[in-house]
């Protein structure tokens, strides 16, 4: 086959951890914060004074995380939720920052002063961004599908490196195995735009040649598939859920050139175990 011979182009030396924020869920949204910020029913963001009230909260989160990153030695942050989630699954996870000031016009007016507190402390960052469009069926959105899943992503990702300076994407809901075309499609885009990190939620082999895709370390080890992309492409490397995992796969992974990634928005129990495994590494 063909992709068995491609060369590997997701070259990102930098394995340091990864931290995520999930700023938002549809289950805590009101009336008065209908897309759920900082999971808080009675929070005001809405009324009077709502932006500013917004604004403060969301930089205070930036200065609680950011200490986080730093203490553990990460590299940057991926937003997960940049639009917030105002919307059920299956479309929680907007991926679109270019929508932001129509869909969240309170982190439209913050989200300069928020990521330029994390790329002032010498951290990467990062978003969601997904291979569809939103769009709206008599007031009903849905994420529909896009036949050009390059230009897709390559206009979203551009537009958060123009604005932001991101360089990290995590691909959620893409297609993987289901949509053969994909993986061209991606392959290109990553060829065009080498600066940056894909992470793609799905995947099959051919996706470690040129991208390091998304596994959850909590259903066990990282998975068949990971091990022989490894045999094939040797440079290869994925980027680990370590949420709920145990403490001894989470640093198999750290020693083969994983990147982790932890819930950064606060201190727990990931955050715990990524510093006693950097510990341990320095009195080896």
């Amino acid at each position: 086959m063909a992709w068995v011979v491609w060369p590997l182009s997701a070259r990102w030396p930098d394995r340091r951890p990864i931290g995520v924020l999930m700023l938002a869920s549809t289950y805590h949204s009101s009336a008065t914060n209908p897309r759920g910020w900082f999971n808080d029913k009675s929070a005001d963001f809405m009324g009077p004074g709502g932006k500013e009230r917004f604004r403060k909260e969301l930089l205070n989160c930036a200065d609680i995380s950011i200490a986080n990153l730093k203490r553990l030695n990460a590299q940057g942050v991926i937003v997960w939720d940049l639009e917030g989630e105002e919307f059920p699954h299956k479309t929680s996870y907007i991926g679109d920052p270019r929508l932001l000031t129509g869909l969240a016009p309170e982190m439209a007016a913050a989200v300069d002063e928020f990521f330029k507190r994390f790329t002032n402390a010498g951290l990467r960052v990062g978003v969601t961004i997904r291979p569809q469009e939103l769009v709206f069926d008599h007031g009903l959105p849905r994420q529909a599908a896009a036949l050009d899943i390059h230009k897709v992503l390559l206009d979203k990702i551009d537009f958060a490196r123009t604005h932001w300076g991101a360089t990290i994407f995590y691909i959620d809901s893409n297609d993987g195995f289901w949509r053969p075309d994909e993986v061209l499609q991606l392959r290109l885009l990553q060829s065009q735009r080498p600066g940056v990190l894909l992470i793609p939620e799905h995947h099959d082999l051919p996706y470690w040649a040129f991208s390091a895709p998304y596994v959850s370390l909590r259903r066990g080890d990282a998975d068949l598939t990971a091990r022989l992309a490894r045999k094939l492409f040797p440079s290869s490397f994925s980027v680990l859920d370590i949420a709920d995992a145990s403490p001894d796969t989470v640093a198999a992974s750290r020693h083969r050139g994983d990147i982790l990634l932890f819930r950064a928005w606060y201190w727990n129990s990931d955050c715990q175990l990524l510093e006693s495994i950097e510990h341990g590494e320095r009195q080896f």
